[in-house]
């Protein structure tokens, strides 16, 4: 098998044309970025917190507990709902139960998103670490 060697140009000629594509991408996505979050730099932390709050508040609840502060009218006030809560629960539960599900959905999501985001902040770390190890090679080959 015959290997053509690179010679010094050509690998600085190739590193050159990387950063150059490297610099113009980062000058886009960070045009892109100022644009579409004003001021806030994107933070995998703080998309971290959403997701975990998201996780934490997905599940809406039909019934939530029927309280009262006046001991005779606050009592006949709970009563009251509770039998409309049991005639209306033929119509209420089932929009809850399609919230729900949608929100599961939602929830996964931005979970993968998440993760998604970042295997592509670990990938563009080692890219940068691999971009930096070919610049000091080659700077040690044009000593």
């Amino acid at each position: 098998m015959a290997e053509s060697k690179l010679t010094d140009e050509q690998v600085a000629a190739t590193l050159a044309e990387i950063r150059a594509k490297v610099q113009a991408r980062r000058a886009r996505l960070s045009s892109e970025e100022s644009v579409a979050l004003g001021s806030r730099a994107f933070n995998l932390t703080e998309l971290r917190k959403a997701v975990d709050e998201l996780n934490d508040h997905w599940f809406v609840s039909a019934h939530l507990p029927m309280t009262w502060d006046t001991p005779l009218v606050g009592r006949l006030g709970s009563y009251t709902k509770r039998v409309v809560r049991i005639l209306l629960r033929w119509y209420i539960n089932p929009i809850v139960e399609q919230q729900n599900r949608f929100n599961a959905v939602t929830a996964r999501a931005a979970v993968e998103l998440n993760a998604y985001a970042e295997l592509l902040t670990r990938q563009q770390a080692e890219l940068e670490e691999r971009i930096a190890a070919l610049e000091q090679g080659l700077g040690r080959t044009e000593s």
